[in-house]
């Protein structure tokens, strides 16, 4: 048999299309009937990879096209992998009802016309307009350079938290208004520099979907970064010096997402500390001093069902409020990074891990602090700085199954470490 095109397995035709350029991919419909069909569908299927994943920049433009594209059915409403993404430093005059209205039709338009009637994950962004880069002023994209670092461009760090806000209140309103659900993973912010969510934009969303419990029935990952409200370190208040009350307050938040998130398997809350205490170096200090405990704050017990894996990055916590968090959780993979206890010690959190009966099998646990000293392990290993006038083991710590319940000794110092500039860095 003469060796033809046609006779090349569907398989290896796709891979030939993703290849080429379109006006080879028009030249190559046209060789045979064979072919067309063949052609048709892997080119269908590599423009459906095209359309599956979407970065959407929350403005009228890019909205306007999300809503044309999406109200034709086919490719348009093929988007599974969803990015929306704020501007900060952005110029146009967007009216915030308009941008809703927009975003809540293009999610109708999912849910009604996708394959699914869904979206798999939702991720939240913020990127940051650069003035200062001509290249980017016709093209209106936001410039990725300045994204990574946004104090060195035109928009203040309180305008990037306030764009973080606006895009988080816009899109939960147009995700209940469409009742479009989210069926794996949400991030909000988990995944930015220099960017979180004040956490009491979280402390109504539990009330918010209670009436449309499907949007996150079935969602199984869950990260967030939150923060207190941004305060310039010179305008810092007592009334603001608060990262462990916040904090706890947004702990409760998300143990009351049970109710809406039954299926959650995954939880990742990292906390960023926005407030500096520009009266105490670096070297001693890089918070306000913690407030005391807020007695009007309780952690509830958890009702999810399905969590197995938690990672907290960056709390300010006691050891009391830790401790009843673990418990109530019934975790089996834990990862406690940058935690800082601001009242009590580690040695009931350790001992609890060392449990026979106690359901965590799997932890990690790296660079937490008691106050302000670092808490190193009696385990082999040398510390991430050294220290002078002591020698130290490692601030990192993971164990296993059997391993994990094996006794947790350490101890901390509280002589000078060597380049203490890095390590507070």
């Amino acid at each position: 048999m003469t060796p033809s095109l046609e006779t090349l397995p569907i398989e290896l035709v796709g891979h030939i299309v993703a290849l080429i350029s379109l006006r080879n991919i028009t030249s190559l419909h046209l060789t045979s009937h064979t072919m067309e069909s063949k052609v048709s569908q892997q080119q269908q299927q590599h423009l459906a990879q095209y359309f599956t994943y979407k970065d959407i920049e929350l403005t009228s433009e890019p909205l306007e096209n999300m809503m044309h594209i999406t109200s034709q059915g086919h490719l348009g409403c093929l988007l599974q992998h969803c990015t929306i993404t704020g501007v900060a430093g952005n110029d146009d005059d967007d009216d915030d009802e308009h941008i809703r209205r927009s975003l809540t039709t293009a999610f109708s338009n999912l849910k009604q016309r996708s394959p699914t009637g869904s979206l798999a994950s939702l991720c939240l962004r913020v990127s940051v307009r650069d003035h200062n880069n001509s290249n980017d002023s016709d093209s209106g994209s936001a410039s990725e350079s300045s994204e990574s670092e946004p104090e060195r461009s035109n928009p203040s760090l309180q305008s990037i938290w306030a764009t973080a806000l606006r895009t988080f209140t816009i899109t939960m309103a147009a995700l209940h208004a469409a009742q479009l659900p989210v069926a794996s993973h949400l991030d909000i912010y988990s995944g930015g520099l220099r960017c979180s969510l004040v956490y009491d934009a979280l402390l109504p969303l539990p009330r918010q979907f209670t009436s449309s419990t499907s949007v996150f029935s079935s969602l199984k990952e869950l990260k967030v970064s939150l923060s207190s409200p941004f305060v310039d370190s010179k305008e810092t208040t007592p009334g603001h010096s608060r990262p462990t009350a916040h904090g706890k307050l947004a702990l409760r938040a998300l143990l009351d997402m049970s109710a809406i998130m039954p299926q959650l398997e995954c939880l990742d809350v990292h906390w960023y500390n926005t407030i500096v205490d520009s009266h105490t170096s670096a070297s001693t200090s890089d918070v306000t001093p913690p407030p005391p405990p807020n007695p009007a704050v309780e952690l509830s017990p958890s009702h999810f069902t399905s969590l197995k894996a938690c990672t907290f990055r960056g709390i300010y916590i006691s050891s009391d409020d830790l401790f009843i968090l673990l418990k109530a959780l019934h975790l089996t993979s834990l990862i406690l990074t940058d935690i800082r206890l601001t009242l009590g010690t580690y040695a009931s959190i350790f001992d609890y891990l060392a449990l026979p009966d106690t359901t965590i099998t799997d932890y990690h646990l790296d660079d937490l602090r008691q106050g302000h000293a670092l808490v190193h392990f009696d385990v082999p290993g040398t510390a991430k700085f050294p220290y002078r006038g002591a020698t130290m083991g490692p601030s990192t710590l993971t164990r296993q199954e059997s391993e994990a319940k094996e006794t947790i000794a350490y101890r901390m110092t509280h002589e000078r470490p060597l380049g203490s500039g890095e390590l507070w860095r």
